[in-house]
């Protein structure tokens, strides 16, 4: 038995262990970070449905904390993942499109704070939304935006995750954050068998079921790897789907429950608090401050988000801030903002709506009309959300084409700021425009012209319609009607820069000059001028053009219109070494010699590369009896002129030199 004194020692013992690991530093978690793109919590077993299977998420579950009232800040993917990365609001850290925008470097975002607590941060996307130029890379030392040849926009979630545990292998010696983006279950809903099969009536949740298929293979990938007990764990999503509910069909113009409310599951490490539910309202913004405080360093100051885990829980009558200005800049509609508490949604619209999430929880009856009491509380709750306005940046035709084969709508970069109208009164039109999408992409013009009208006719702002329309009219070969509805676009969107008109006539006038000059190099000279007196038209300026017209008229034997087309030409471009020495060509033609000598030779002084300009002058002189010029001339041709692209001049050229160092009187014709 011990006595008092050898239990007082071992308690002594005890505590000073207890004081050694108290002080020994604790290594950081690995950070594991889910996001299933586009997903509804109600459409998971884990908050309650019982439509599709998903055994890896439901196992998730069992070791998280699963958070009931989770809401995005935004229902479009590139804002949203910038909101989960940096734990700011769409209005502070500035995205707030998927088009147009992009993450600026000075922000600091989870990847830059984890890497400087030592980690290794990787990330795999799986959507061009998400590419690496859009700003989400700062602090990654991999991102992995890399997709298949026969499927350049998205790529299915299973490649993503492999890629992402190649190079979690890579880096086993050190703490790990990994980011793994899995573009299922967005539109188009095509999920790959089993699964299309299995839910051929709702292939959305096939898509589900598809995601948490790739889950469960990455999950057991870091249980192998001895990462999964010691990990802190998260899986979202960063937005919901329409799925009809308010007859928007995807996700981004409205702001209704099934648009905002994601899952939000946290495993911590060792498994603590596994199986416990919170109800209270959280954020997207919040998975910062969590993450940070778990890899034990400082969030940055004045993020609107709180620790999940901090000392206090979340409270109950905390409100969380949502938006989408995608209505207004991409189809001439009014933007909308929300407010949400643990019972009572309200959205500004207007038309302004308030929902008993309890009571109601479709959204289905408005109670603005009875002005209950949250409707001032959480308008007042609004109205302290700073919004700063949207500014974005000029986007390219090819961005804008590649973006919009996953569905989503360009940037009107001018659309007015004004009252717009409410999208509840365009819910035909929001529907029109996916079909009109579906009818562009699959060529079917004359369908996609007619739904181009339409939308059109019911809101002018729409430019992304007016850009359908006016390249359905260039297949169709009426580019002077292209031009007229890319203009008419502009002029209604608000966008007074004639910029982008003519950067289009432009590409339209340069694609019709490199059909004319195939059409030229084939000898098919009647097709080759119709085609370039087209582009001509289009654009009188374009003096690729110009050239091309005047040397076919030196190919149909005339001359002077050729000298004609020169001269006007080079009267808009007089700096054109190009333009001069065709004139040189049709001059000599209308043997006005001193006229051709003189254009080449102003042809040579702006371009020392005119090595047919440099050739014709020496051959002229020497026609003309003026050895030491044509010799001066030549004998620069022969030094400069790539002999494979001109062995038979440089061949004659020799022949020349030498007969006139012979002085014999040669008279050898330009050409």
């Amino acid at each position: 038995m011990r006595g008092p004194r050898t239990a007082a020692a071992v308690l002594i013992l005890g505590a000073s262990l207890a004081c050694a690991r108290a002080r020994r530093p604790v290594a950081p978690p690995p950070v594991i970070l889910i996001s299933i793109d586009t997903l509804r919590a109600d459409h998971l077993p884990a908050y309650g449905s019982r439509a599709v299977e998903t055994p890896a998420i439901d196992a998730l579950r069992r070791d998280a904390v699963l958070f009931a009232n989770a809401w995005s800040q935004v229902p479009l993917t590139l804002p949203s993942h910038a909101t989960i990365l940096t734990g700011l609001l769409p209005s502070q850290h500035g995205v707030r499109d998927n088009v147009g925008f992009r993450l600026s470097p000075k922000r600091a975002t989870l990847a830059t704070l984890l890497a400087a607590r030592g980690y290794a941060c990787g990330a795999a996307v799986s959507s061009l939304a998400l590419r690496a130029d859009r700003g989400l890379t700062a602090g990654f030392g991999f991102y992995d935006d890399r997709f298949d040849a026969d499927s350049p926009d998205e790529r299915p979630g299973d490649r993503t995750a492999q890629r992402l545990e190649t190079w979690m292998d890579s880096v086993s010696g050190r703490p790990v954050f990994a980011f793994l983006h899995l573009y299922e279950p967005h539109a188009p809903y095509t999920p790959p068998e089993p699964f299309r099969t299995r839910y051929a009536s709702t292939p959305y949740d096939g898509e589900i079921a598809a995601a948490d298929a790739t889950v469960g293979r990455f999950l057991e990938f870091v249980k192998l790897r001895n990462l999964y007990d010691r990990a802190l764990v998260i899986l979202l999503s960063d937005h919901g789907e329409g799925l009809g509910d308010h007859g928007e069909d995807e996700h981004g113009v409205f702001l209704y429950r099934e648009a905002l409310r994601v899952p939000l599951l946290v495993k911590l490490p060792f498994g603590r608090e596994k199986g416990r539910s919170v109800a209270s309202p959280v954020g997207l913004i919040d998975v910062l401050p969590t993450v940070v405080a778990f890899a034990g360093t400082a969030a940055p100051a004045g993020l609107p988000g709180l620790n999940l885990f901090g000392s206090s829980a979340p409270p109950a009558d905390r409100t969380i801030y949502a938006e989408t200005l995608y209505p207004r800049l991409a189809l001439g509609l009014s933007d909308l903002a929300s407010v949400i508490d643990a019972r009572f949604q309200y959205i500004e619209a207007p038309k302004p709506e308030i929902y008993d999430l309890i009571a109601d929880p479709s959204e289905r009856r408005n109670l603005v009309a009875e002005k209950p009491p949250a409707l001032r509380t959480l308008r007042l709750a609004l109205a302290g959300v700073a919004r700063a306005p949207a500014v974005a940046e000029p986007t390219s035709q090819e961005e804008i084409s590649k973006l919009a084969s996953l569905g989503y709508i360009s940037v009107s970069r001018g659309a007015s700021a004004g009252p717009l109208p409410d999208p509840k009164d365009h819910i035909e039109t929001i529907r029109k425009y996916k079909r009109l999408f579906e009818a562009f992409y699959a060529r079917r013009d004359a369908e996609a012209a007619t739904l181009a009208r339409e939308i059109v006719r019911d809101s002018a702002a729409v430019l992304s319609a007016w850009r359908m329309l006016a390249k359905v009219q260039q297949r169709g070969g009426d580019l002077a009607a292209a031009v007229q509805s890319l203009k008419k676009g502009l002029a209604a969107a608000g966008n007074a820069s004639s910029e982008e008109i003519e950067q289009t006539v432009s590409q339209l006038a340069g694609s019709l000059d490199s059909r004319g000059a195939a059409l030229a190099q084939a000898a098919r000279l009647r097709d080759a001028k119709r085609v370039f007196l087209e582009a001509e038209k289009l654009q009188p300026s374009n003096l690729s053009v110009r050239q091309h017209l005047a040397m076919l008229a030196l190919r149909e034997n005339d001359p002077k219109g050729a000298r004609d087309r020169f001269e006007a030409a080079l009267r808009l471009s007089p700096s054109s070494p190009g333009l001069w020495a065709g004139l040189g060509l049709a001059r000599v033609r209308l043997e006005d010699e001193a006229g051709a000598e003189a254009a080449w030779r102003r042809a040579v002084e702006l371009d020392a590369t005119q090595y047919d300009a440099l050739f014709n002058l020496g051959v002229l002189c020497g026609r003309l009896g003026r050895r030491e010029p044509a010799r001066q001339a030549l004998k620069r041709f022969v030094a400069t002129a790539p002999a494979a692209a001109y062995a038979g001049k440089l061949a004659q050229a020799r022949r020349i030199l030498d007969q006139l160092s012979q002085s014999r009187d040669e008279k050898p014709s330009p050409r």
